[in-house]
């Protein structure tokens, strides 16, 4: 549920009027009729003033974020944030499936089979009609670059102007989910080039883009005929401001007239912006959870005891107090309270339990046997790296959160050092294995390709971020996750999912996000989205 932290506002007292005498002077005529005078707003009587006229204001915005705008996805404008680019399925500020670009979807009896039904008079911003062959161009193009996406795909045929047809080999569950993904989104099939590459962002959104400096900012337009209807804005200008201080000035002093995305607003800088007059701060829960990665090839994670050592040795709850300023929520287990349905009901992950993890680590044959208050075994000491990325520590506090971690993991006999490097560097290392710790939000995609990607031996993160875990029973139970449609036996195979995730420990879910976004008071109309999706359509501004 959005909250509104509003700044402190001047209260202004209206007193009652006290009458004193009339007096019978020429100044006090003159007032009387001047006083009636204004009131008399229609009336031409000489010497009246006239009533100004309305000043308009310009329909523009100037928005600082913590990313490039442009980068993800490799389309040259984030979907959710530009809303250039629109998917099939829109997930509202719920988080409920609801009609795009389709109007409707339905899947066959035998689960095989979706009809997708497409929003008619729609075009992108080239003129090309959004019809079923640009959107079975479009499933094609995302079903070859990210394999599997789709699920198992056999066909994807149209048939008709504004009918689709995806068959599958196997049943997949999730698919209506990964329609609703951003990198979904439909994209005029003239600006793809035959090996898929995305030249330009042409799409059927409400805002087309018409400059992009790589990192520096983004401008977009109004698309004037929007099938939504015509948007109240007339341009954007995104702005990349990495260092989460200048944002913040930036807003202050008036530069820019919002800060919005996951990680717009750091939670150490809210108490200042709460008490700007001209600033109100917007929180949501999110639908964006952290979580620690270990690598469970390195000899000092190879051995579940001391992954669950890790685990009674961290504090999530002083994170949440002293890096995040309360702004966020304690996990319990992998899959966040966005999935609130699909969570297993009891307490999985147990934290702040240093005797107990000093026990693990013992029993493990880590043991300080100098004195100096750093384990070891076999003659090595337990010293780890802790890798962040330059990228992700401008949009959280992850290196406070590190800093905590550290003193943490202190305390019971292991020895971390804390590394930062630029976010390509960091992803190499990863996969690569060179890094035995690191975080990351992860916002996901549905709560099946969420384990999925975290937990199966060939999941995106447990490969890219070098987590490395594989488990034979967790696969397989993945593998039947993906093909069940019947909601109760899907929970009932997450709930065995997570409670193994618990027990073998690959990630350690550390916080569920509050996104904190501010605007300033001349900036009507923005609703926060927990998946940062802007409503940029909505959006206008107001007058002094």
């Amino acid at each position: 549920m959005l909250k509104r932290i509003w700044g402190r506002t001047t209260t202004v007292v209206v007193k009652e009027a006290r009458i004193i005498r009339r007096r019978k002077s020429k100044m006090f005529n003159k007032t009387i009729s001047l006083v009636m005078c204004i009131l008399l707003l229609g009336s031409m009587v000489a010497g009246c003033p006239r009533p100004q006229a309305e000043v308009e204001v310009p329909q523009e915005v100037v928005v600082g974020l913590g990313r490039d705008p442009g980068v993800a996805y490799g389309y040259g404008a984030h979907p959710s944030l530009t809303r250039v680019l629109e998917p099939l399925i829109f997930r509202d500020i719920k988080l409920e499936h609801k009609p795009g670009l389709a109007t409707s979807w339905k899947v066959s009896d035998d689960r095989l089979t979706w009809t997708i039904q497409l929003r008619e008079g729609v075009k992108f911003h080239d003129g090309t009609p959004f019809n079923a062959e640009a959107a079975k161009h479009n499933l094609e193009r995302v079903s070859v670059r990210w394999p599997g996406r789709f699920g198992p795909i056999k066909s994807i045929d149209a048939v008709g102007e504004y009918t689709v047809k995806v068959t599958h080999e196997d049943v997949f569950a999730p698919f209506a989910y990964s329609l609703a993904w951003p990198g979904a989104a439909m994209i005029s099939p003239g600006v793809i080039d035959e090996a898929g590459k995305v030249i330009e962002p042409i799409g059927t959104g409400p805002f087309k883009r018409v400059e992009w400096v790589t990192g520096e900012k983004m401008v977009l337009v109004r698309n004037e005929d929007y099938w939504g209807g015509k948007p109240k804005l007339e341009r954007v200008t995104l702005k990349f401001i990495p260092d989460p201080t200048t944002r913040i000035m930036a807003l202050e002093a008036g530069e820019i007239d919002m800060i919005i995305d996951t990680g717009g607003v750091m939670p150490e800088h809210v108490p200042t912006l709460i008490m700007h007059p001209e600033i109100e701060v917007l929180t949501v829960p999110g639908a964006v959870p952290h979580y620690m990665t270990l690598n469970t090839k390195s000899v000092f994670f190879d051995d579940t005891r001391v992954r669950r050592a890790i685990m009674y040795a961290i504090d999530p709850e002083s994170i949440i107090r002293y890096a995040l300023e309360g702004y966020g929520k304690v996990m319990t287990t992998v899959t966040p309270h966005s999935e609130s349905e699909w969570m297993h009901p009891e307490p999985l992950f147990q934290f702040n339990k240093p005797d107990k993890a000093r026990e693990l680590l013992q029993e493990a044959g880590w043991i300080d046997t100098d004195g100096d208050g750093i384990r070891e075994r076999n003659g090595e000491k337990f010293k780890v790296t802790f890798l962040l990325s330059t990228g992700l520590v401008g949009r959280w506090p992850y290196d406070t959160i590190a800093e905590i971690i550290q003193a943490q993991l202190r305390e019971v006999g292991i020895q971390v050092e804390l590394l930062t490097v630029e976010t390509g560097l960091w992803s190499k290392k990863l996969k690569e294995g060179k890094a035995e710790i690191s975080i990351r939000p992860w916002a996901g995609i549905s709560p099946q390709e969420r384990l999925h990607s975290w937990l199966h031996s060939e999941g995106i993160n447990v490969l890219g971020m070098g987590i490395f875990y594989s488990n034979q029973e967790m696969d397989k139970l993945i593998n039947e996750l993906m093909r069940t449609t019947d909601e109760g036996v899907a929970k009932r195979l997450a709930f065995e999912i997570q409670r193994i995730a618990a027990r073998d420990i690959p990630i350690i879910p550390v916080y569920d996000e509050v996104l904190i976004n501010a605007v300033r008071h001349n900036i009507r109309g923005y609703k926060l989205h927990p998946w940062f999706q802007v409503n940029w359509e909505d959006i206008y501004v107001v007058g002094p």
